[in-house]
C-alpha cells in the first residue's frame, strides 16, 4: 500500500457568488417590471401560498427585503436593471437607424414622385430641416439702458426710505 494521499477536490454545484434559481427568478420577476412590488416578485418566484382572501402574506415583504440587502443579490439586480436600459436604448436606436434607411431608400428609388417628396420631407423632418422658428432679437441704445437703470435705481431709493 502506498503512502501516497490521493487528490481530493470538493465538487459542488454552487459557488459561493452563484444565485439559485429561485434568486435568479426573484430578480426577473422586479426587472420585467411586471409585477408592482417587490413583495409581490418574490411570492411569485418563491411559490408562496396566498392568505384565503387572496392576499400576499406579510412575511412575504421582510423575506424580500432581506435578499434585496444581500449584496450579490443587489449587484446582479443593478448589472440586469442595466442590461435591459442598454437593449431598450439600443433596440430604439436600430429602429431609428432602420427607418432613417428605408426612408432614404424609399427617397430615391420609390415608383411614385409623391412618395419620393414624401420620404425627403420626412427625412428633413428627423433633422429639424422646416422648423419655423423665428429669433428675433430687439436691441436697445446704451441711452435707453442707463435711463432703465437710473429709474430701478430711484425706485428702490424711494421703497427703502
Amino acid at each position: 500500500m502506498s503512502d501516497k494521499k490521493p487528490d481530493l477536490k470538493v465538487i459542488g454545484n454552487k459557488k459561493d457568488n452563484e444565485l439559485t434559481i429561485k434568486q435568479r427568478s426573484f430578480i426577473n420577476e422586479i426587472v420585467k417590471g411586471k409585477i408592482g412590488s417587490h413583495k409581490a416578485a418574490y411570492a411569485k418566484a418563491y411559490d408562496v401560498t396566498l392568505n384565503k382572501d387572496g392576499s400576499i402574506p406579510k412575511w412575504c415583504e421582510v423575506e424580500a427585503s432581506k435578499l434585496l440587502s444581500s449584496p450579490k443579490i443587489s449587484l446582479c439586480l443593478q448589472r440586469a436593471l442595466e442590461r435591459k436600459e442598454h437593449n431598450v436604448t439600443a433596440s430604439a436606436l436600430r429602429t431609428k437607424n432602420y427607418v432613417l434607411e428605408r426612408l432614404l431608400k424609399e427617397s430615391k428609388e420609390a415608383d411614385s414622385a409623391s412618395a419620393r417628396i414624401r420620404s425627403l420631407e420626412l427625412l428633413g423632418k428627423t433633422v429639424a430641416m422646416f422648423s419655423d422658428v423665428v429669433e428675433e432679437r430687439k436691441g436697445r441704445d446704451m441711452s435707453e439702458i442707463e435711463q432703465d437703470i437710473e429709474t430701478k435705481l430711484e425706485q428702490l431709493l424711494a421703497s427703502n426710505e
